[in-house]
């Protein structure tokens, strides 16, 4: 799937706080998490139209059920409640707690209902972090944080914490735990690898990262965790950050303290903004008076035409081989 380049933004935005909600955050995709296959109509709240787009593993096209993906329904009836998935969720074979359809933490969530669940790669319901047993976070360096491998591999995306502006003395956020070992290095130094400096990484990342990567990362975030909290605040926080003895991880309810959820420099290449009309980390909704359905075209609606909505009251479902994020059917990591 591509990110439309004209939407990643060279710096980022820093709006006045707006509320803080404290409501149901699901967890969901935008417009830049766009593969656009063929038309189609409104999806399940209403219509025939369409189905899901393949996402980073491949998948049905937009067309309805004669092209593997789901048709629209004809629409909620009766009380809005927000449907669970229904399909387990794997992560590149492997099913984690954020897709193996358990309320893990017992808190009534389910899955990708739950606000600390960002993704099918993500072994805990109850934080942010997401304990995978690839993700030793000892490393300075990062790959794309949104599957489940430690190490660049063939996504291609390359970042480092040594590139991080916040990562000086006395704190080094976001990675406390690990002391100076990846203090800010400055913009004109190389990182190994690829061999390009922190300004260049920081401008640039690969067509294959956006294209692997982008679809999974979450509204309000980067491919490497660092993401908006509070939504369209200007602050940004790393997901995977430890406290400084390991003994504390970030969640939802602990965004603003920055001691469990450390700031960090998001990364302007693949940095996925929230929008109004979208779903997004600690964005649990689109904002009033925008329109229903999965159409927007030009960045109106709460997805790319073509890819299923989801996780809103009356809103169907992801089928198999899909997760919601950020409020879209996103195909799951193969």
């Amino acid at each position: 799937m591509n990110l439309r380049p004209a939407r990643m933004h060279d710096e980022v935005r820093s709006h006045a706080v707006g509320y803080w909600c404290a409501i149901l955050l699901v967890v969901a995709c935008s417009d830049d998490h766009i593969n656009v296959v063929g038309g189609g109509g409104g999806g399940p709240l209403g219509g025939a139209g369409a189905g899901v787009v393949g996402g980073a593993g491949g998948g049905p096209s937009a067309g309805g059920p004669s092209a593997g993906g789901p048709a629209g329904g004809a629409g909620g009836s009766g009380a809005s409640v927000v449907v669970p998935p229904t399909e387990e969720a794997p992560c590149q074979g492997m099913v984690y707690e954020c897709g193996d359809l358990v309320d893990n933490d017992k808190d009534g969530l389910l899955d990708s209902v739950d606000p600390d669940c960002l993704g099918p790669c993500d072994n805990t319901e109850d934080s942010f972090f997401p304990d995978l047993p690839s993700n030793t976070n000892n490393s300075c360096k990062l790959d794309c944080y949104w599957d489940a491998g430690d190490g660049s591999g063939d996504d291609e995306c390359y970042w480092s914490h040594e590139c991080d502006t916040n990562n000086v003395d006395p704190n080094y956020y976001p990675t406390p735990w690990l002391g100076d070992n990846c203090a800010y290095v400055g913009e004109d130094v190389d990182i190994n690898p690829p061999g390009q400096t922190c300004g260049e990484l920081y401008a640039t990342q690969s067509a294959q990262c956006l294209s692997f990567c982008g679809p999974l990362t979450p509204n309000g975030c980067d491919c490497f965790g660092c993401c908006e909290l509070p939504a369209n605040s200007g602050s940004f926080i790393f997901v995977g950050s430890v406290g400084a003895d390991e003994d504390t991880v970030c969640s939802i309810a602990d965004a603003g303290d920055p001691d469990k959820c450390h700031p960090c420099r998001p990364v302007a290449a693949c940095l996925n903004d929230c929008d109004p009309c979208e779903v997004c980390v600690g964005h649990p909704e689109p904002e009033p008076g925008c329109g229903e359905g999965g159409g927007g075209g030009g960045g109106g609606g709460q997805c790319a035409d073509g890819i299923q909505p989801c996780g809103l009251p009356d809103q169907a479902a992801c089928p198999g081989g899909y997760s919601c994020i950020t409020g879209c059917c996103i195909g799951v990591p193969e």
